[in-house]
C-alpha cells in the first residue's frame, strides 16, 4: 500500500460528507443536530441502532458495536481495501494524493518502505492465484474431480477460491524463484519448510482450502490430501505465522459474514468441507475451527458478529464429550450458544446431501440451550454417586452465568432433573462459588456470585445520563466549570469513570472519540446512552451551555435533598439519645440546607 500522509487521509476525511455516503446503503433520519440514525446495515434490527454524527466524521451502531469513520464504513459495507476506498473519496473530493509523480528511485523507496505485513499478505495473494491457476490446470483433473464429489459447484468453488497443491516437492517454490520474494518470507508464512536436504513445499498434492479475513485477505491454508493410500494427515492447516494464528481463525467466515448479519445466527460445523456444502445447498452462515475444537476467541468473535451461535455436533459420545468442553467457554464469555446434534454417524455434509437444506434448518432451528443440554447430559447417570458429581459438574458451570435471572432458573432446572431440595443446590452453588474465589450474597438462594464486571447501582440517574449525553455531543463543554461541577456532583460510578475518561481523552487529543469512550462502559450503560443519543431534547438544544448548567443544579439539588434526609434522619436519632448538642448543630445544619435547597429551585426556574 503507497504511503499517504496523514494530512492528506484526514482531508480527504474532512472534504467528504459521511451522511450522504451512509445514505447509499442505509436510509437515515435525522435525530437532532448533526445527528442521524437508521437500521444497522451490518446486522438485522428492527429498532434504529445504527448512528451517524456528522460533524465528527464517524458512525456507531449500538445493537453490533461496529464503528469507524467514512473510509471505514466503506471498507466494512463494500469489502475493498483501504487505499481503493481512500483513492475513490479522493478522487470525488478533489484531494490529490500524490502532489507530484513519483521518479524511479521515488517508487523504489517507497517500496522498500511498505510495511512487512502489507509485503506478506501480498505473498498469501500471490500463493492463492497460484493455487487457483493449478487447480483450473490439467494438473488439477483430480483435485477437481473430488470437489465435485464432494457436490461443490463451479460457483462456491470460485467463492471460496478452492486451489490445488500440486503433488511437486518444489511447485511452489519454483514459481515465486523468479518473482524475487526471499525464501525466508515463504517459510515465515508456512508455505515453504525447511529440512536436511533443504526447502519444500508444505503442501503437496492437496485441495487447497484459503483462509480468508473479514478484508478478503487470505492469512492461511488449510489443505485435503487427495491420494487416500498416502501415510499422512488428511487434513493439514498453515501453522501460525505472522498472519495466521489457528487459534483466532475460522474457515469460511469472509463467505459467511452476510449471513451471519441478516440471520443474527452462526452456525459452527467441524469440517471445511462441511462448510463448503452446506454454502452449497444456501446455509451461508456456516463456518468452522481450523481443525481444532472451538476456541475462547473464536467464540468471542462469533459473539461479537451473532446473536446466536448454534454449533452442530455429532450425536455420539465424541460429540458428547466435545460439547462439555466448549459449552463452559460460551457460558464465560456469555455468548448465546445452543446445541444441533446430527445422527450418530452423520456429518453436516452428509446430512444436507442426504436430506436437503430445510430439514438442516430444522435441525438448527431447534438446537437447544447449551447450558439445558450440558444438565441434561450430566444428569445421565442415576446413582448417588452420579447426582454427586453432576451437581459438582453443573455448578461450577452455573456460577460463571452473568445473568442472576438465568442462574436461579437453571439452578431450579437442575434441582428438578436430579430430585434435590433447592437448599441442596444451593449448597453445591455456594462452595462452586468459594472454590472460584467470588462473593456470594448469603441473603438469597439461590445465592449465585455476580460475575466480576462493573457493578453499578440498578437505577441510573437521569440528570447524570442527561450530563453524560451533552458532553458527548458537545465535547467542547468538557473544558467548563460547569462540567466540572457537574463531574464532581456525579454519584452513579460508571457515569463517574465516562466522565473521567472524556476529560482525559479531550486534554490528551483536543477532541472526543465517541465511539471508543463508549466502549469503556458496560453493556447496558452503553445501550441507555445510545438509546439517549438518540433523543432530540438532549442532541439539538441551541443553548448546550445552558443545559448542563441546569443539569449541574439538578444534580445539585437532589444531593442537598439527599443530605437533608440524612440530617432528619439522625436528628430523630439524636433525640431519641437525648444528646441536645448534636441536635442543635444538626438543626442548624439543616435550615442551612433548606436555604440552598431553595435557592437551587430558584435557579432552575430562570431561563
Amino acid at each position: 500500500m503507497p504511503l499517504v500522509p496523514r494530512e492528506k487521509i484526514d482531508d480527504v476525511r474532512e472534504r467528504t460528507s459521511i451522511v450522504e455516503v451512509v445514505k447509499r446503503h442505509v436510509e437515515l433520519k435525522r435525530a437532532g443536530t448533526g445527528m442521524w440514525k437508521g437500521l444497522c446495515p451490518f446486522h438485522s434490527e428492527k429498532t434504529p441502532s445504527f448512528q451517524v454524527n456528522e460533524a465528527r466524521h464517524f458512525f456507531y451502531c449500538f445493537g453490533c458495536r461496529e464503528k469507524g469513520d467514512v473510509i471505514g464504513f466503506l471498507e466494512k459495507i463494500e469489502q475493498r481495501s483501504f487505499m481503493e476506498v481512500l483513492q475513490d473519496l479522493a478522487s470525488a473530493a478533489g484531494v490529490e494524493l500524490e502532489t507530484k509523480p513519483l521518479s524511479p528511485a521515488e517508487r523504489t523507496a517507497r517500496r522498500e518502505a511498505e510495511s512487512e505485513r502489507e509485503r506478506m499478505y501480498r505473498v498469501m495473494e500471490t500463493a492463492t492465484q497460484y493455487f487457483q491457476e493449478q487447480y483450473a490446470s490439467p494438473a488439477g483433473a483430480a483435485a477437481r474431480a473430488y470437489v465435485e464429489k464432494r457436490g461443490i459447484g463451479a460457483a462456491v468453488a470460485e467463492r471460496f477460491r478452492v486451489g490445488y497443491a500440486p503433488a511437486k516437492w518444489d511447485g511452489l517454490s519454483s514459481f515465486f524463484a523468479g518473482k524475487q520474494i526471499p525464501a525466508s518470507d515463504l517459510e515465515r508464512l508456512g508455505l515453504v519448510g525447511v529440512n536436511e536436504r533443504g526447502r519444500y513445499d508444505f503442501f503437496r498434492d492437496r485441495v487447497m482450502l484459503p483462509v480468508i479475513d473479514r478484508q478478503k485477505r487470505v492469512t492461511g491454508f488449510g489443505g485435503r490430501v487427495l491420494d487416500p493410500e498416502i501415510k499422512d494427515r488428511k487434513y493439514v492447516n498453515s501453522p501460525d505465522t505472522p498472519l495466521f494464528h489457528k487459534k483466532k481463525e475460522l474457515y469460511g467466515l469472509n463467505a459467511a459474514l452476510d449471513g451471519i448479519r441478516k440471520r443474527e445466527v452462526a452456525i459452527v460445523v467441524e469440517g471445511n468441507f462441511d462448510v463448503l456444502s452446506l454454502h452449497e445447498a444456501g446455509i451461508d452462515a456456516a463456518v468452522a475451527p481450523m481443525g481444532t475444537a472451538l476456541t475462547a476467541e473464536q467464540i468471542a468473535l462469533l459473539g461479537s458478529l451473532a446473536r446466536t451461535v448454534v454449533v452442530v455436533f455429532d450425536g455420539d459420545a465424541a460429540g458428547q464429550r466435545a460439547a462439555a468442553k466448549v459449552i463452559p467457554l460460551f457460558v464465560e464469555a456469555d455468548v448465546d450458544g445452543r446445541l444441533a446434534r446430527m445422527p450418530k454417524g452423520v456429518d453436516p455434509d452428509d446430512f444436507v446431501r442426504t436430506n436437503g437444506a430445510e430439514a438442516f434448518q430444522r435441525l438448527v432451528d431447534g438446537a437447544r440451550s447449551m447450558i439445558d443440554q450440558f444438565i441434561q447430559d450430566a444428569a445421565a447417570e442415576p446413582t448417588i454417586e452420579g447426582k454427586v458429581s453432576t451437581l459438582e459438574t453443573v455448578a461450577e458451570l452455573l456460577v460463571k452465568v452473568r445473568n442472576p435471572t438465568k442462574r436461579e432458573l437453571y439452578a431450579q432446572q437442575l434441582a428438578g432433573v436430579l430430585r434435590l431440595s433447592p437448599q441442596q443446590v444451593t449448597r453445591a452453588l455456594r462452595e462452586a462459588a468459594a472454590k472460584n474465589q467470588r462473593p456470594v450474597n448469603a441473603s438469597t438462594a439461590p445465592a449465585l456470585p455476580e460475575a466480576p464486571v462493573m457493578v453499578a447501582p440498578a437505577v441510573l440517574p437521569a440528570e447524570e445520563l442527561a450530563v453524560s449525553v451533552l458532553l458527548a455531543t458537545y465535547p467542547q463543554l468538557l473544558r467548563t466549570a460547569d462540567a466540572a461541577r457537574a463531574g464532581e456532583l456525579l454519584v452513579h460510578p460508571v457515569m463517574r469513570q465516562l466522565h473521567r475518561a472524556a476529560i482525559e481523552q479531550v486534554t490528551a487529543s483536543g477532541q472526543l472519540d465517541v465511539s471508543a469512550w463508549l466502549e469503556t462502559a458496560p453493556p447496558d450503560v452503553r445501550a441507555r446512552l445510545g438509546q439517549a443519543m438518540m433523543d432530540d431534547s438532549l442532541t439539538s438544544t441551541e443553548d448546550a451551555p445552558g443545559m448542563l448548567r441546569k443539569l449541574a443544579t439538578r444534580l445539585e439539588l437532589s444531593r442537598v435533598e439527599a443530605e437533608i434526609d440524612m440530617n432528619s434522619r439522625m436528628q430523630r436519632e439524636a433525640q431519641e439519645r437525648g444528646d441536645e448538642a448534636t441536635l442543635r448543630a444538626l438543626s442548624v445544619r439543616g435550615i442551612e440546607l433548606r436555604k440552598t435547597k431553595e435557592g437551587l429551585r430558584t435557579a432552575l426556574q430562570r431561563p
